[in-house]
């Protein structure tokens, strides 16, 4: 008896969108896991009538279905959707003489990272201080040697100002929103099959949160995510409140 090959080994593209909005699916970026997995409550009777026991009826109630994913792409809008963020984009642009609070012997942030410096100047004027002598730029912050001419700030007050230049670049704020609800679609191929599509819509998905954001390591970053799809009511009779998958013979 002939039966078809249905084996899969899935790629594909991850896309999201917020749940009902007028707006188009936008991708993740390079996942390496989508998981979906329906969890059950299970109510057993047991069967009192025989000595040997067993169970006498059982009842498998869904109760969850829940969904977890792993991208590797960490740009600002996978952070801003996984970490309840905002996520703003800053065009190139140039600093002109930003307070600055630094202290001989250690490094100091500035309010963006500085590609090139202009002029490390006194605040509200004055004689330049020596690039190498007086400050070194170091990974896009200002290092202060211990021998430069700029002086300690007195009381917390912004010692010298900054002159800079910056590339353009994404801020997000993290854990500044609620939680959002998205629908996703997997747009996949079976490799196993030849490259058949296949598509996986989750109708209405709650806004995971990043279990770890992993930013030292050995290997590629990867954000992983978890949560619960929810009972999507616009969905009529015969059509999962939940999921639907559609796979090409």
């Amino acid at each position: 008896m002939e039966e078809p090959d249905y084996s899969y080994v899935g790629s594909g593209h991850i896309l999201i969108k917020e749940f009902g909005a007028a707006a188009p699916f936008l991708p993740i970026g390079n996942c390496s896991v989508f998981n979906l997995a329906p969890q059950v409550n299970t109510l057993q009777l047991q069967d009192f009538t025989n000595p040997g026991g067993g169970i006498r009826n059982r009842i498998d109630r869904v109760n969850d279905v829940q969904f977890s994913l792993t991208f590797h792409d960490f740009n600002g809008e996978n952070f801003a959707r996984f970490l309840r963020g905002t996520s703003t984009k800053v065009v190139s642009g140039n600093a002109s003489a930003e307070a600055v609070v630094g202290y001989k012997g250690g490094w100091v942030p500035l309010a963006k990272i500085a590609k090139t410096i202009t002029s490390v100047e006194p605040v509200g004027g004055g004689t330049p201080y020596d690039a190498g002598d007086d400050y070194v730029l170091d990974n896009g912050g200002l290092y202060i040697p211990a021998t430069s001419a700029i002086t300690d700030p007195v009381a917390g007050a912004a010692n010298f100002e900054v002159d800079y230049t910056y590339d353009a670049h994404t801020v997000t704020e993290a854990m500044v929103n609620a939680a959002k609800q998205y629908t996703m679609v997997l747009s996949g191929l079976n490799e196993a099959r030849s490259g058949k599509p296949v598509r996986v819509t989750a109708h209405k998905v709650s806004g995971g949160v990043l279990a770890t954001l992993g930013l030292l390591g050995e290997d590629y970053g990867a954000g992983e995510v978890s949560g619960s799809l929810l009972s999507d009511t616009s969905k009529g009779a015969g059509l999962s409140k939940f999921f639907q998958v559609v796979v090409v013979d």
